[in-house]
């Protein structure tokens, strides 16, 4: 690899290079051993790296998209044809088929999570990929980490499918909010701000269109290019979200959890919860204890 005067890489030489770095210790899950994560999720694969001794890889022409970033130490990626530092928060998006490359020095230790998708992801995040070259955003530094090792973590343990699709649709999730920032239409911000100000309140269609400033129709199509759901989907999930919260991290009866999110009865929030989570309340919530207990949590 031939090196410019400032000691990086030679942008005009660049060739195909995949070197994980000598000691580096990458933890990563793939559709070849868990082939939902690609049917329900698009996701090929996704894991989190320490890279030691050095980190290189640079790709040509990719057959994929890729999600980068940088948790801790420094690397440098190719933004724009010069290499730009990735520091901790920084993510580097790298659509498919355009060239990019990014590396970490020898002596400094390197830790960032990735993930990777066909084509430019799946359809609620595809939009925010479809760029005609690399580019960085700044994120939380554990925007996948958190998901990703949660889900490698799983899969070489429990190998509990249901617990494995809940830590990729999270990592799916983090991705799209980190993607669409400032794009995301502020009328949709402040309809699901209020909406989850008071989740018990029985929302209609109409009151949330209303709220939108948009008609019930736009409203459903702006929910479906955003979320894949329509309003009354979305409403389902934030209460579904929430209720799995209650029963993982609080002592709250499930007769108060469903007031609380909005169904007129425990009867009423088991059968939705069973229908969105395959699992009942009351399992949920002992599973939820039990992993928290084995995680020393």
């Amino acid at each position: 690899m031939l090196h410019s005067s400032s000691g990086f890489p030679n942008v005009g030489e660049l060739t195909e290079i995949h070197f994980v770095g000598h000691d580096s210790t990458p933890k990563h899950t793939s559709h070849l051993d868990f082939p939902f994560l690609l049917d329900d999720h698009g996701i090929a694969m996704g894991g989190h790296t320490v890279a030691r001794k050095g980190n290189m890889f640079s790709r040509l022409a990719p057959s994929f998209t890729q999600i980068l970033v940088s948790r801790s130490g420094m690397a440098h990626a190719l933004e724009n044809d010069r290499w730009v530092p990735l520091f901790p928060g920084t993510a580097y998006i790298t659509p498919i088929n355009q060239r990019h490359a990014y590396f970490a020095a020898t002596h400094n230790e390197w830790e960032f999570s990735w993930i990777i998708y066909p084509e430019f992801g799946p359809k609620n995040i595809a939009p925010f990929i479809q760029k005609d070259q690399p580019y960085t955003i700044q994120v939380d530094p554990d925007l996948l980490s958190f998901p990703l090792l949660g889900l490698y973590n799983e899969s070489v343990h429990q190998q509990d499918e249901h617990t494995m699709q809940t830590w990729a649709q999270l990592a799916n999730t983090y991705v799209r909010r980190a993607l669409a920032g400032d794009e995301l239409d502020p009328r949709l911000r402040k309809l699901w701000l209020k909406v989850k100000e008071d989740l018990s309140h029985p929302w209609s269609g109409e009151q949330m269109a209303k709220i939108a400033n948009m008609s019930g129709e736009h409203l459903r199509r702006l929910c479906v290019q955003t979320y894949s759901q329509s309003p009354m989907q979305r409403l389902r999930s934030l209460r579904m979200r929430h209720a799995s919260e209650l029963l993982a991290y609080s002592d709250v009866g499930i007769e108060q959890i469903a007031e609380d999110v909005g169904y007129t009865d425990a009867a009423a929030l088991s059968r939705a919860f069973k229908k969105s989570k395959q699992i009942s309340p009351a399992k949920y919530r002992k599973q939820a204890r039990k992993m928290s207990q084995s995680s020393g949590q």
